[in-house]
């Protein structure tokens, strides 16, 4: 598309043989760029024959030392590869190469090494392409610290907008590295560790012990405790060695997996809850996709020809939302609901007893008011009237001063005397601690006080003077004086009433 003067819009263009532009609406000529193959000489100032023109390239291409890099780069990355046993995978090279490419593009190697931009870029191929790798391992290859490492992964995320992408913000997935570890135990390719071991993570995420710690320990927690169900001899050693953690880390794991409910199970009864839970969530999906008429994807893979699994996400999307969202609640939810419990539990108990007391008192009336109404159908008609009046008047205010007494009771036991709290009686004191903390204020603050009893006896003494020169002073001064003293004494009175 081009624009044209004459047709005052972007127009198609159309280039002939003789490379005139001409618009495709009206026909007028844009550009005059007539190329020639036939080479034209001049006579330059010294009078010799020179080749007018230039030689343009056929085919553009990048310089030949940017070309150098990225083969250099590639053949690093292919090293790189090997290095980290990845096998015959030229693919994620391929893929590490072209997050390379955009690095050097926008000037990311400037000020920094190679190999670590190279091992970050195969990183993030690995991370996509769900490769057991993590960035310790590239780490240790190129013996660096791995803060420098992250450093560098993080900041190129940064460049290359990946920092809202799925690959640094979901978490690592435990079922490809459980493998590689299973296997690399002496004896372990067995699966049922393998599988053991997820369950166990799968249990770990129910019971919302992934939220805020690091996945590695984690795994090394349920790889120690599938190999050692099944009989395998390793130590705790053999499992941070794969895992790069400290023992500390794996043992405190342990504990907060023995203190959940499902650290009290069996590996055979952890097998059978999964298959409870699997069971469960495939007749919700079912019934889910029975009664949704729509089938549309509504995740990340919206577009993709993927099926709809159930709520409008696919197979994997399911899969991850039921692992962190599908388990029970979190543990400060669970003591806050214990807690409103017990305390809507106390308050039933405090009302049973309450209603309990009332009805006792209702049933033990005195007998005198049943006398007394016999007594008033003795009685002529008016007397009796009037009297039985006075009297059923009197019984109804005794029983509402009962219910008022016994409604009243609530209210007495407002004063939070029945909390028992350590902490909070930490912070009360006693009358022998006000005692000596009054002593402690006092002699640290010794000076403010003497500055304050000096201020108070000024203002007594001119107090007492100024009396003294109205004491013998007429009497109608003495009334303007009253009468003044009465008006600020209603005026500041007024402005107590209205800040209350």
């Amino acid at each position: 598309m081009v624009f044209c003067k004459a047709c005052a819009r972007d127009v198609p263009g159309i280039r002939d043989g003789d490379g005139l532009l001409s618009c495709g609406r009206c026909g007028k000529v844009l550009k005059f760029d007539n190329f020639s193959t036939e080479v034209t000489f001049v006579k330059s100032t010294s009078g010799l024959s020179q080749m007018a023109g230039s030689f343009v390239r056929s085919i553009e291409s990048e310089n030949l030392s940017r070309k150098r890099l990225y083969d250099k780069a590639y053949d690093d990355l292919i090293g790189m590869k090997n290095g980290l046993g990845m096998g015959e995978n030229v693919a994620i090279v391929k893929q590490a190469m072209e997050y390379y490419r955009l690095a050097v593009e926008r000037n990311f190697t400037k000020g920094r090494r190679t190999d670590q931009v190279q091992a970050a870029c195969l990183y993030i191929a690995c991370r996509e392409n769900r490769k057991p790798y993590l960035l310790i391992d590239f780490s240790n290859y190129l013996r660096i610290n791995i803060y420098v490492l992250g450093a560098v992964f993080l900041q190129l995320c940064k460049v290359l907008n990946l920092t809202e992408h799925p690959i640094c913000q979901k978490l690592l997935d435990p079922s490809i590295f459980i493998h590689k570890y299973t296997a690399s135990l002496a004896g372990g390719k067995n699966k049922d560790i393998s599988q053991a071991a997820l369950t166990i993570i799968a249990n770990m995420n129910r019971d919302w012990l992934q939220t805020g710690r690091r996945p590695s320990g984690l795994w090394g927690a349920a790889l120690y405790i599938s190999a050692i169900s099944h009989g395998l001899n390793c130590s705790k050693s053999d499992i941070l060695r794969l895992v790069h953690v400290c023992e500390a880390t794996l043992s405190k794991r342990l504990v907060e997996f023995e203190n959940t409910e499902s650290g009290s199970l069996t590996i055979e009864e952890l097998i059978e809850r999964a298959e409870e839970l699997k069971d469960r969530s495939t007749e919700q999906s079912n019934f889910q996709l029975k009664a949704s008429s729509s089938k549309e994807l509504l995740c990340q893979h919206k577009g993709i020809n993927k099926p709809s699994f159930a709520f409008g996400l696919c197979k994997d999307c399911y899969a991850y939302f039921i692992g962190f969202n599908g388990g029970s609640d979190p543990p400060a939810f669970q003591r806050a609901e214990r807690q409103r419990m017990e305390a809507e539990r106390q308050k039933m108990e405090k009302t049973s007893a309450m209603d309990e007391a009332n009805s006792h008192s209702f049933e033990n009336e005195p007998h005198s008011q049943h006398v007394s109404r016999d007594e008033e159908q003795r009685m002529p008609e008016s007397i009796g009237s009037a009297g039985g009046h006075r009297v059923a008047d009197g019984a109804y205010d005794t029983r509402h001063e009962a219910d008022d007494t016994s409604f009243k009771a609530p209210d007495e036991s407002d004063n939070f005397s029945d909390i028992d709290d350590a902490e909070v009686d930490g912070y009360l004191h006693n009358e022998e601690e006000k005692h000596y903390k009054k002593i402690i204020w006092e002699k640290m603050n010794q000076e403010y006080l003497e500055e304050q009893a000096a201020k108070e006896a000024a203002a007594a003494a001119a107090k007492e003077a100024w009396e003294a020169n109205f004491k013998d002073c007429p009497e109608d001064l003495q009334a303007a004086r009253e009468l003044n003293a009465a008006v600020a004494a209603a005026v500041e009175k007024s402005k107590k009433v209205i800040f209350l």
